[in-house]
């Protein structure tokens, strides 16, 4: 399916006292009206019009920060629960890393990756457990995130040399219910939470999104040109169904 909204662009808005990370979906269809979606994971999509400015969005979502904390304790509720304390586990490339968390104004606000351990460096001292995790949640998100525009185009670039195809450009997207997608000019499109699974999940998807640069549907065909490089897409496949549920920060 082809997505028409150009890519997103990512903002940082404080809302009684707590940072939430905005994406922003512009249209050109779209002339005058701003549009809000709540994600499962408690990020907040706005859909704008073309001429509407990061800034302008921002001052509107202040205004409305209360119906966007209602909407965020909601999700919460509803979504699986995940621990973001020390010593927690957290899934990344379908490996296991233990979080470390360290608070204090001796070392700026980071998130680095060693091995089997995901330090995260938070420098306020005084926030409450809940707005702690919160904080640790949004670091690792933002790590993801910028992750993520490297290793999908590296691993898109590797299927497209074996299938033998070109693809226009690579837009790493957030869409709450599509891993991918290629469009009629060939811009392949990737959720950056493909970064949460296993390694053959995320080629799975970027291999079968190159694959409608020359088939654009569901043929026969489309799937034996698929399987003749990935010989067991329909294991990845039903793989992916029984974890996506759990793709989510």
């Amino acid at each position: 399916m082809i997505d028409k909204d150009s890519p997103l662009e990512s903002g940082l808005v404080a809302l009684g006292g707590e940072r939430v990370l905005f994406s922003v979906s512009r249209s050109k269809k779209r002339k005058r009206t701003i549009a809000f979606k709540m994600e499962r994971d408690g990020g907040l999509r706005v859909l704008a019009p073309a001429s509407v400015s990061l800034g302008a969005v921002t001052k509107i979502l202040q205004k409305r920060a209360a119906w966007i904390a209602r909407e965020r304790a909601d999700r919460r509720k509803a979504a699986p629960a995940h621990e973001y304390t020390d010593g927690a586990a957290f899934s990344y490339l379908g490996h296991s890393c233990a979080l470390r968390i360290t608070q204090g104004d001796h070392a700026p606000r980071s998130c680095r990756l060693a091995p089997h351990v995901l330090h995260i460096h938070v420098p306020d001292e005084t926030l409450s457990q809940e707005n702690l995790r919160e904080e640790v949640r949004l670091e690792i998100l933002l790590w993801v995130k910028k992750r993520a525009r490297v290793k999908l185009k590296r691993r898109l670039d590797l299927w497209a040399g074996r299938l033998g195809v070109r693809y226009k450009k690579l837009a790493v997207t957030a869409p709450e219910h599509r891993w991918g997608s290629c469009s009629a000019d060939n811009v392949i499109r990737l959720n950056w939470k493909l970064m949460l699974a296993p390694l053959p999940i995320l080629d799975y998807v970027a291999a079968h999104e190159l694959c409608h640069v020359r088939h654009k549907n569901h043929s026969p065909r489309f799937w034996n040109f698929l399987a003749q490089a990935m010989p067991d897409y329909k294991t990845r496949r039903k793989y992916l169904r029984s974890i996506e549920r759990k793709l989510m920060i």
